[in-house]
């Protein structure tokens, strides 16, 4: 697939080098989505590598992103 006939397109802050600090991406449900995307891959190789409480870990964590997502998703549905 070429850059031509590619409809996505790219937000500009994920190009610009000066977003890539603490805070620096909006806080959006595609952002958020792409965490909890990284977050179960984790969760994935804890518990094929047998650890539980790390596991654990990443389940409360996952569960707060998901609430935001979706907290995130309604507020802009609102908009």
């Amino acid at each position: 697939m070429n850059e031509e006939s590619d409809d996505y397109k790219c937000p500009d802050y994920i190009r610009d080098c000066s977003s890539y600090k603490f805070g620096g991406f909006p806080v959006t449900p595609i952002n958020l989505l792409r965490l909890i995307s990284e977050l179960e891959g984790s969760y994935q190789q804890l518990k094929y590598l047998g650890f539980k409480e790390d596991m654990d870990t990443l389940d409360e964590m996952k569960k707060r992103y998901y609430s935001k997502y979706f907290k995130v998703k309604k507020e802009l549905k609102g908009s």
